[in-house]
Formats: structure tokens, sequence, C-alpha cells
């Protein structure tokens, strides 16, 4: 890559709002790595996400959604979203002590 020098005064507003927060010098840096792209940015919460989501999964037990709900502050739907596959696999699941279909033909 080529060397080059950005002035503040190259800069738009939110550039240069970036500019003072990082530096310039890493400002220039950015450019030179990401220039023309899109970079996302999360929300600071979004780093606690997978934190909490994975304790959602290991707390869930198969009949617990509402519960998970409350404690989480979320929706019910939004809890079926994060346990994805969990719900669905557990929803034809034999619970500890309790009997399947099976067991209880095969028991007459």
């Amino acid at each position: 890559m080529r060397d080059f020098i950005i002035q503040p005064d190259d800069l738009n507003e939110e550039q240069q709002q970036l500019a003072e927060l990082i530096g310039l010098d890493n400002f220039a840096k950015l450019v030179q790595v990401f220039g023309g792209t899109n970079i996302y940015i999360p929300k600071p919460e979004a780093f606690g996400r997978s934190v909490r989501n994975e304790k959602i999964r290991q707390e869930y037990n198969g009949r617990n959604i509402k519960s998970l709900a409350v404690k989480y502050g979320l929706t019910e739907i939004w809890i079926r979203n994060i346990l994805g596959e969990t719900v669905n696999s557990n929803t034809a699941r034999v619970l500890p002590g309790q009997m399947s279909i099976f067991d209880f033909l095969n028991s007459s």
C-alpha cells in the first residue's frame, strides 16, 4: 500500500469524530486496511449476548421458557429463538422418569 497523508480538513464530520476518538494515525490505518468497505460496529451490549444465550441454553429444562423470559427480561418468543434447535429437539425427547409411548404400550 502506498503511503498517504490525511489532513483533518479532508474528513467529513463523522470521520473527524472517529479520527478524534482513535487518533489520526489510527484512522489512516483503518482507511488503508478497510477503505471502501462497510464495517459493522456492534453495540456494547452485544458482547454479553453470547454468554447470556449460553446460560439460557444451559438453564433450559424443556418447560421453563416463561421463567427464563422473566429472569432475562426477554420475550418468550425471543427465548425460543435463542434456544432454536434445543426446543425442537426437546419436544420429542423423553424426560427423566417419563415413560415413552412405546414403554406404555409394551406395559399393557
